[in-house]
């Protein structure tokens, strides 16, 4: 069942700008967390997301321009 009575439609990230990446959370390899349509929004939910276990950087990823913006190292580095 979908909310469009079974329409096509639009799902995914919907256009949002900045895209939040974190490597070690929730798998080893670098995986696509969420995306945001402003910066700050993205800032904040990397901030929350390096405080997993496990998390050893976030990227926020600016689709737009396409280049990173910020990366940021978690925890202790070794």
């Amino acid at each position: 069942m979908t909310h469009s009575g079974g329409k096509p439609h639009n799902v995914g990230d919907r256009g949002q700008r900045y895209e939040v990446r974190a490597t070690g959370y929730p798998k080893a390899e670098q995986s696509v967390i969420c995306w945001c349509s402003n910066l700050a929004a993205a800032e904040s939910m990397a901030d929350a997301i390096r405080q997993a276990p496990g998390c050893t950087s976030t990227e926020i990823y600016d689709r737009q321009d396409d280049k990173p913006v910020i990366t940021r190292f978690a925890g202790i580095l070794r």
